[in-house]
């Protein structure tokens, strides 16, 4: 029985020591090949879709096979647009995210008012020119040549930019401009979606500047979109570990952000296997990126803080919220506590001061109205000593004229002005201040300036005994210039009345005698005329027209004139002229440098005589004993327009920089016995072209003027040659004798039938004839000034209305008619001014 039951507790214990061991090998296999919790979950990765999911798939295929590879954990990427990763992010869905610093910024601080918590692990490293950088920064460029050349310019420009958000494309550049005082309300922002539009957009031309991010314009140099000629670099910086262009500060690139509450190890693991990824392995090159350590993001912090950007748009009402909340009911107490004291405090100062009020008061506006008074007077107001010392002086006497170091000094010896005021001087050394007052004017040279001054001396006396003297003194030299200008302007009036009556006169003299020598040219029959003679008609004839130029550069600068303009060959013109102010002088070489074919441009071929004349005299002058004058003409444009500019450059003393804002100024000279009218005739005849000029000068070197006139489209003009056409009836009308005479003469040597009139009245009866016989006249030319009678012009509108086809010239002693210079308006056939020669009629007529 013992036996038995011994038999059956040790098969019982068998049995329970074998279900323990069957036990401890389940629980052993479980805790072997279990995965951890860790392992168990899934941990999502967004990832900023900027270009669009497929392409950040591509770009980041082999980076998701590489993390699911080498960690223990299941990572479910997510490509996203920004606003669906802002507000997966700010739900506490996404566990990591690589995104742009900006985006990253927002995310990480708009979730911490969510108390949703996001930390910065890592920093992204971009591949540019065979190298990993860890920041990037932004590029403000502009084209070459552009008038753009410092941040500052950019202020009211239209800017290129990638869109409002893009920190590399558009929000460093405006924190640049934000930190030299532009605003964004300052520029007009241009956005195109994309960095490489950007660039295309300024070499285009649609905007003047624009920003890309680091590394895009070296790309499409790379690629040959772009040429490092065609740009120019705004506030650029140098920074010797990063080669790329820039123009802003270094910020850190891409951030991991890992979501507060993702388990550490998995944070750490991922961490460690993205810093493993080396520089030359194929995953790096195939994402163009690998990791670091995080960087400091607190400038990206800053810069939109500062520019009120990203987050702080929505943080600005939640924090101002926050602070109200917290502090309202404090602010509340303190004011009511102040608000007592006020009243207390105003209470006791109104008790003590009630009895001063009204005296206070009176004082106060006797003050106010003095120093106003003295403030803003005109006059310099001292209160002296006997002895001419200062005791007080108004705001503008401190000014102009006291010096606290010489303060114990009588006023003429501190102030340079009355230091040569010699009666004023002479007043207190003699003691001499008897009267009640002394008015005087004087005038003194002070750094070779003419100052005149007006004063009023009040000694004030008690009884016999001189306390002091009141002083006032004011500067009234541009009140002696006005007055002298206005008797100039008086004097200028009457020159130019005078001025035009002896013009009118003296060119209708001088074009009798013209056609008085063509004439004698013509009845002495010129080809048997020897060399001589015929060089003797030719002088007379370049002095009679150089006297019809003196008279005009005359009338330029008493009375001004619009030109009349004609298309010329400006290249001939140039070197005509040259040749024609260089006749008789020796020791001169001329270099032209005219480009071909040159634009059509229309001038008044007098002025511009007397204008390049007035240039070439001016070289010539600067190197007395000869030397080398270089002269270009070439085409420029500029804002979209064509201009032609000529210059003219000598090798001669040079001009003073001191002088050079003054040239062009009437009667300025450094030469002895030089006009000074020279130069401001040049001037005024540029701008009678709506031209501009401008001069370059160096002492020792030489002097450059640079002339750009306005250019027309097309060819240029083709040189006149003067043929005889088939015999054309002419009316002329002129009141004086020998022009009509002679201009009779000299047009029917060329074939020309033609009948004169003294008058209007006579010129309309005889083509009124003409029309009644059938044969009206092909060409009428009518003096346009006839005293007493009908002018040319109300001539020409008489029979006009008889004969709308006719073809009429006026001609005029005048240049400053306007009926002369725009003739077309008035249906007219053309305009000329006496004096003028046959060649220059027959031009017109053929």
């Amino acid at each position: 029985m013992r036996k038995n039951i011994y038999r059956g507790t040790l098969r019982d214990l068998k049995n329970f020591f074998f279900i323990l061991w069957i036990l401890f090998l389940i629980l052993f296999i479980q805790n072997v090949y279990a995965e951890p919790e860790e392992a168990l979950k899934t941990y999502t990765f967004g990832i900023l879709a900027k270009r669009g999911e497929e392409v950040e798939k591509n770009r980041f295929y082999k980076l998701k096979e590489y993390l699911e590879k080498n960690l223990p954990y299941k990572i479910q990427f997510l490509f996203l647009p920004f606003e669906e990763l802002k507000k997966r992010a700010l739900k506490g869905e996404i566990n990591f995210i690589l995104t742009n610093p900006y985006q990253g910024i927002t995310i990480k601080e708009l979730a911490d008012k969510e108390n949703i918590h996001f930390r910065i692990i890592l920093s992204l490293g971009q591949y540019e020119k065979g190298k990993y950088y860890p920041y990037f920064g932004g590029v403000i460029f502009t084209r070459k040549g552009s008038p753009i050349k410092s941040l500052s310019d950019i202020r009211g420009k239209v800017f290129g930019a990638v869109n409002p958000e893009s920190f590399g494309g558009y929000l460093i550049a405006l924190y640049e401009l934000y930190k030299v005082g532009i605003s964004e309300k300052e520029i007009r922002p241009k956005f195109y979606g994309t960095h490489d539009a950007v660039v295309k957009a300024v070499l285009k031309g649609e905007v003047p500047v624009g920003t890309a991010r680091t590394g895009v314009i070296e790309r499409m140099i790379s690629s040959g979109e772009l040429s490092i000629k065609e740009i120019e670099i705004l506030n650029q910086k140098v920074y010797p570990e990063f080669p790329l262009l820039i123009s802003s500060p270094l910020y850190p690139e891409w951030p991991i952000l890992a979501l507060e509450g993702t388990p550490q190890k998995v944070i750490k693991d991922l961490a460690r296997v993205l810093l493993e990824i080396e520089e030359k392995s194929s995953l790096a090159m195939a994402t163009e990126a690998i990791f670091y350590l995080p960087f400091d993001y607190t400038p990206v912090n800053k810069l939109l803080l500062d520019l009120m950007k990203g987050p702080y748009v929505e943080l600005k009402e939640f924090y101002f919220q926050r602070f109200k909340e917290k502090y309202t009911p404090y602010f509340i107490t303190l004011l009511l506590i102040f608000i007592i004291f006020l009243g207390l405090l105003a209470y006791g100062l109104f008790q003590r001061n009630r009895l001063l009020k009204t005296a206070k008061s009176d004082l106060e506006k006797e003050k106010a109205f003095l120093d106003t008074v003295l403030k803003h007077t005109d006059f310099m107001v001292f209160y002296l000593s006997p002895e001419g010392h200062v005791i007080w002086a108004n705001q503008k006497g401190q000014r102009i004229c006291l010096d606290e170091d010489n303060s114990t000094e009588p006023l003429w010896e501190i102030c340079p002005y009355i230091n040569r005021m010699d009666r004023l001087k002479n007043l207190f050394e003699k003691k001499e201040l008897t009267k009640d007052y002394y008015n005087f004017v004087e005038t003194i040279i002070l750094e070779d300036v003419e100052k005149t001054f007006e004063g009023e001396l009040i000694p004030l006396k008690k009884g016999q005994d001189l306390e002091g003297i009141l002083f006032f003194l004011r500067d009234i030299s541009e009140k002696v210039i006005m007055e002298k200008q206005k008797i100039y302007l008086e004097k200028l009036n009457v020159l130019k009345n005078v001025a035009g009556g002896l013009a009118h006169d003296f060119n209708n003299s001088l074009l009798g005698v013209i056609n008085q020598i063509e004439l004698l040219k013509t009845k002495l029959n010129q080809k048997r005329l020897s060399r001589e003679i015929k060089n003797l008609f030719e002088g007379i004839q370049d002095s009679l027209m150089s006297l019809r130029i003196l008279g005009r550069e005359l009338l330029t600068l008493v009375r001004g004139e619009a030109p009349v303009k004609e298309k010329v060959n400006f290249g001939d013109l140039i070197r005509d002229y040259t040749k024609l102010a260089l006749a008789g002088k020796h020791g001169y070489e001329v270099f032209y440098e005219i480009e071909s074919p040159l634009p059509a441009v229309e001038v008044d071929k007098e002025l511009f005589s007397i204008l390049w004349m007035n240039l070439v005299l001016n070289a010539i002058e600067a190197m007395p004993r000869g030397g080398r004058i270089f002269i270009k003409v070439k085409p420029k444009t500029k804002n979209g327009d064509t201009f032609l500019e000529v210059s003219i450059r000598d090798e001669g003393s040079g001009i003073e920089e001191k002088y050079l804002p003054y040239i062009f100024e009437p009667f300025f000279t450094t030469k002895a016995g030089g006009s000074g009218l020279g130069l401001y005739v040049v001037k005024e005849v540029v701008k009678a072209h709506n031209g501009e000029i401008e001069v370059h000068s160096k002492v020792g070197e030489g002097t450059t003027f640079k002339i750009e006139l306005p250019t027309l489209k097309g060819e240029l003009i083709p040189t006149f040659k003067p043929q005889k056409l088939t015999s054309k009836r002419i009316l002329l009308m002129d009141d004086d004798d020998l022009i009509r005479d002679t201009l009779k003469e000299l047009l029917q040597s060329f074939d020309y039938e033609v009948e004169t009139a003294p008058d209007g009245e006579s010129a309309i009866k005889f083509f009124t004839e003409a029309l009644r016989e059938g044969k009206p006249f092909d060409y009428a030319i009518f003096d346009l000034i006839v005293p007493g009678k009908l002018n040319g012009f109300e001539t020409y509108q008489r029979i006009k209305e008889l004969y709308p086809e006719v073809q009429a010239i006026l001609i005029s002693g005048y240049f400053d008619e306007p009926v002369i210079h725009n003739y077309k308006a008035y249906g007219l056939k053309g305009a000329l001014i006496k004096p003028f020669t046959i060649q220059q009629l027959l031009e017109l007529l053929e």
